[in-house]
């Protein structure tokens, strides 16, 4: 839908920034993730994905994945590309980037062996990691964190109540990351790998790639779907000449902490007075969502034992 006004003066002002040519009409909201909006932009040059960071980004990172971009892109991963200001920036004023607008297939999701020749795909590239593991994705929350997270209330604290002691579990089951680092997606999953209108699938939502373990990315999508897919997208990976391979619960080590700081994470802000109410809500329903379905540590021993 057009939003005009604001949204239209900045969107000028973003055409302008990436040589984009003169806007056609309005911007047309087209999707919400966590850290950014998604905006259609139709220019007399073509038509434009302009994501709006909701938390602002630093120039240097945009470069790191960017640079990742365009060696997946060379290693035959589809992706949208992206577009860089006439200056020769990724960002706009700290939070606007610019990719080609990609039509995709409504409504239809892609196969779990699909996933699977993704990863592989992204796997077999080998960009260079730009540094240590971020905790995000490599340290646990650890009890204490826990139980205050359960001390602080919400409709779902009896939940995470429920789930405590295997959520304890987890954490002492995370390992350091060790060696065999490399720029990974970190964020492979469902909504991320999409069906193009034109044929194929497409990676989509790069910005939080950085550096990993290959094999912990891949336990984590395998986490992430129902037992017989995950055997499915794990042949399917493993066929494509993937490289890493999933045999121990410490390859879980990122599915683990990214699932304790995303559950503290919505928490907090579902609590948070100074967040929106979209915010509120959208957090609600991801706590409600994750804690129906957490990962435990039975669940990681039934996926390595169908592996």
């Amino acid at each position: 839908m057009p939003w005009g006004g604001v949204v239209d003066e900045a969107m000028r002002a973003v055409a302008r920034a990436y040589g984009l040519g003169e806007p056609v009409g309005s911007a047309r909201y087209a999707a919400r993730g966590e850290l950014g909006r998604i905006w259609r932009l139709d220019t007399a040059r073509g038509s434009w994905a302009v994501k709006e960071l909701l938390v602002p980004a630093e120039e240097s990172a945009a470069r790191q994945d960017a640079a990742f971009q365009l060696a997946a892109g060379k290693a035959g991963v589809r992706l949208p590309r992206h577009v860089t200001t006439v200056e020769g920036d990724v960002l706009f004023d700290g939070r606007w980037r610019v990719y080609e607008w990609v039509d995709l297939v409504p409504g239809e999701v892609v196969t779990a062996a699909e996933l699977g020749v993704v990863t592989a795909g992204l796997h077999q590239v080998g960009h260079p990691a730009s540094g240590p593991v971020a905790p995000w994705f490599s340290e646990p929350v650890g009890r204490a964190a826990w139980e205050e997270l359960v001390a602080a209330g919400g409709e779902w604290a009896p939940a995470l109540e429920r789930a405590l002691a295997d959520l304890v579990a987890l954490d002492a089951l995370v390992a350091p990351p060790g060696a065999h680092i490399t720029t990974c997606h970190r964020d492979v999953n469902a909504e991320n790998v999409c069906r193009a209108a034109d044929g194929g699938v497409i990676v989509l939502d790069w910005e939080n790639c950085g550096p990993a373990r290959p094999a912990w990315e891949l336990a984590g999508i395998l986490a992430d779907l129902p037992l017989e897919d995950a055997v499915a997208a794990y042949r399917a990976y493993r066929g494509a000449g993937g490289p890493a391979v999933v045999a121990e619960p410490a390859d879980f080590s990122m599915a683990i902490v990214v699932q304790g700081h995303l559950l503290e994470f919505y928490a907090r802000r579902a609590l948070s007075p100074e967040e929106s109410e979209e915010n509120r809500g959208r957090a609600r329903d991801r706590l409600h969502a994750m804690l129906d379905r957490p990962l435990t540590p039975s669940r990681i021993d039934h996926i390595l034992a169908a592996l």
